[in-house]
């Protein structure tokens, strides 16, 4: 078999552009995957590029603030009936 050039461009010519129309699609297709991703996520960061809390995030610290608040009232407390203590 004797292909020239011609021949073997003439074959060649509709994989290579069904590989460029099918890489296109993919292109497409992972931006709209991104698109959908992005807008599923919550916004962590503002449009003035303060970041923001995730709701999780901000669950568990205040959470934690609340039992720092607590211990720290005990504590208090403590001091206040050591010190009755000493006074008497």
């Amino acid at each position: 078999m004797n292909f020239k050039m011609e021949d073997i461009a003439k074959i060649l010519l509709p994989l290579l552009l069904s590989s460029i129309l099918w890489l296109l699609n993919q292109v497409g297709s992972f931006n709209e995957r991104l698109v959908k991703i992005e807008g599923a996520m919550p916004a962590l960061i503002t449009p003035q590029g303060v970041p923001t809390d995730s709701p999780l995030s901000a669950e568990a610290r205040h959470k934690l603030k609340e039992a720092i608040y607590t211990d720290f009232h005990d504590l208090q407390v403590r001091v206040k009936l050591m010190e009755e203590r000493v006074k008497k």
